[in-house]
């Protein structure tokens, strides 16, 4: 009788199979998640407020990635668009909060003279030469017009966002500002525009106040009594604060009562009309006020 011969490879079970794919998938998942978190995290992140006089635009860049949330009024747009174009001459997302002037005026230059990817907004219209002069300019340009919808999120570079604002319909658009949280690593700011008291309250009664916790933000409207309510600012519950107005503003902005809430919290704020544009720069971790 021939001898038979000798199996020498191992037999695995289903269940030993199983098990293997299932380590074979967590390993490959932990490196994907290291690999992007690297990326993402690769650098410094900077968040500006911008100093347009009476209005409100921030740029915020990393490495990779780079954000525009509002533009500043047309009498400061060119400024305003040399301040980025010393940063950037391309643009990832373009989150313009509501269609008044002070914060839109400056967009059109903007969308003509970057390459701007994407355009956030909401779909409140204002029937104004300042909409129709940024319409065109988008139309022309080819971005991408993105309508900003609670609960939606982008990334950019590290740059995370989170729209968390309108999160319904308001007939004033003011209250229909896009409200956006952004994130890089650990650091986070809350980008308000001129939402006021009304969709304050809706969003402290909607969402988890570790989503409305953050390190910077940019005071409601300027600084207006009609935003900026105790139950927002406890909320969000920040270490700095930023106010953006100009200097001897015909509004009286910011109001003392808003001052006073900053003061009463030990928040530490500052003016775009007393210092000019402000920077904050992090790692992801450490946050601190550049040229402090």
């Amino acid at each position: 009788m021939a001898k038979r011969k000798r199996n020498n490879k191992i037999k695995l079970s289903g269940t030993a199979i199983a098990v293997l794919i299932v380590i074979a998938v967590i390993f490959y998942i932990a490196d994907v998640i290291i690999n992007n978190e690297s990326i993402a995290l690769s650098g410094d992140c900077e968040f500006h407020f911008i100093d347009v006089g009476q209005g409100d635009s921030a740029l915020i860049i990393s490495e990779e990635g780079v954000v525009v949330i509002d533009a500043g009024p047309q009498d400061h747009a060119e400024s305003t668009l040399e301040y980025i174009q010393s940063y950037t001459e391309e643009i990832d997302y373009l989150i313009l909060t509501h269609p008044h002037e002070d914060h839109i005026g400056g967009a059109d230059e903007i969308v003509s003279n970057l390459t701007v990817k994407n355009v956030i907004m909401s779909d409140a219209y204002s029937d104004t030469e300042t909409i129709e002069r940024l319409l065109d300019a988008i139309e022309k340009s080819g971005a991408d017009v993105i309508e900003a919808k609670a609960g939606d999120e982008y990334t950019a570079g590290g740059i995370e966002l989170t729209i968390l604002s309108p999160v319904t319909e308001f007939a004033d658009f003011n209250d229909y500002s896009v409200v956006t949280r952004v994130e890089y690593g650990e650091t986070s700011a809350i980008i308000t525009g001129d939402v006021e008291k009304n969709s304050e309250g809706i969003m402290v009664e909607r969402y988890m106040r570790s989503l409305l916790r953050a390190d910077i933000y940019q005071v409601s409207h300027h600084g207006s009594v009609t935003s900026n309510s105790e139950e927002f600012l406890d909320a969000v519950s920040p270490k700095y604060a930023v106010i953006q107005c100009g200097e001897d503003n015909s509004y009286g902005h910011p109001h003392k009562e808003t001052v006073d809430k900053l003061e009463e919290r030990g928040i530490e704020y500052f003016r775009t009309d007393e210092r000019g544009h402000i920077v904050f720069i992090t790692d992801g971790k450490e946050l601190e006020l550049k040229g402090q």
